[in-house]
């Protein structure tokens, strides 16, 4: 049996045989038809996306799913989506107030005139301008007068302008070092690469709550001092609880990016809007009642989420 259906994964499904293909595996269609589903698979989101949080969901010795309804999966399918929205938020509010920060220590800093410190980061990146800014040189581009303006030799303010969030990451880290560690920036350096990750993900679109319940992704001494910290004041997270969630690589990167976010940002209107939106996220989840209470793993992670955002409000 395992065979065939390998075989048929082998191929490009129709939609009658994609529902067949869930029904063999045990997904039951209770809370939601199979005329449904099929509607749902052809207009609103696809196979792959919609199968990938089956993950999160036990399975019996036969290979086959326990408890586990199509409606859960559409459903954690539009909570991901919300919360991908949300981390791209934050880490546009991350980005932003750590690049004010440099600027106006650069401002301040006497040895630093906002142009040689572009040059000694290429030389070190082993890269160039124009890996850079060569998207801009053309005419139709939004930044293009940025590109005849600079690029022979742009300042750090304007390749803030043009880099990557990833290449953001790596400046940071070469800040830090060309600064001879100054505290201030001794944990930003550490936490952001890990904001990068979930950062990238909600990006290009990847389901965040995939593999959401795994444990044993990161071990125990793995976990940076200022995360284990931070979590550790939490009194109503418990240390076995603090340290299974934080295994999972996601559960730990959404850890990291709540932490920078509450520790960094300086604007309270800011904060009070994420932390608004944070809250009616997870009462978003609670929206299908009873469906998941067969679900511990989700439902820890949930509680996990909750003491955490209670914590930061």
């Amino acid at each position: 049996m395992e065979q065939s259906t390998q075989k048929i994964l082998k191929r490009k499904l129709s939609f009658d045989e994609m529902i067949e293909h869930l029904n063999q595996k045990n997904v039951k269609f209770e809370l939601i038809t199979k005329q449904e589903a099929k509607d749902i698979l052809q207009t609103s989101n696809y196979f792959y996306k919609l199968t990938a949080y089956r993950k999160n969901f036990e399975k019996n010795k036969y290979d086959k799913y326990v408890n586990l309804d199509f409606k859960l999966l559409q459903d954690l399918a539009t909570i991901d989506m919300r919360l991908r929205y949300l981390v791209l938020q934050m880490c546009l509010d991350i980005e932003h107030i750590v690049k004010t920060q440099i600027l106006t220590d650069i401002t301040n800093d006497s040895t630093e005139d906002g142009y040689s410190i572009v040059t000694d980061y290429l030389a070190h990146d082993n890269s160039s301008i124009e890996y850079y800014m060569k998207a801009l040189n053309k005419e139709s581009h939004y930044n293009y007068g940025l590109y005849v303006k600079h690029h022979k030799n742009p300042p750090i303010w304007v390749l803030f302008e043009v880099m990557t969030f990833g290449g953001f990451v790596k400046f940071v880290e070469y800040y830090y070092c060309r600064k001879n560690e100054p505290p201030a920036y001794k944990e930003i350096h550490q936490v952001l690469r890990y904001v990068k990750n979930i950062r990238n993900t909600a990006a290009h679109n990847s389901p965040i709550l995939m593999d959401i319940t795994k444990n044993r992704q990161i071990a125990p001494q793995k976990v940076i001092k200022p995360i284990t910290s931070f979590t550790k004041k939490i009194k109503e997270l418990s240390p076995q609880a603090r340290k299974k969630r934080l295994s999972n690589r996601k559960v730990h990167d959404l850890t990291v990016l709540i932490y920078v976010h509450y520790t960094y940002i300086n604007s309270e209107g800011i904060k009070t809007a994420r932390y608004r939106d944070l809250r009616k996220l997870l009462e978003r989840t609670k929206r299908l009642g009873n469906a998941y209470n067969n679900q511990d793993s989700l439902i820890a992670v949930y509680k996990y989420f909750k003491k955490l955002i209670d914590f930061v409000s």
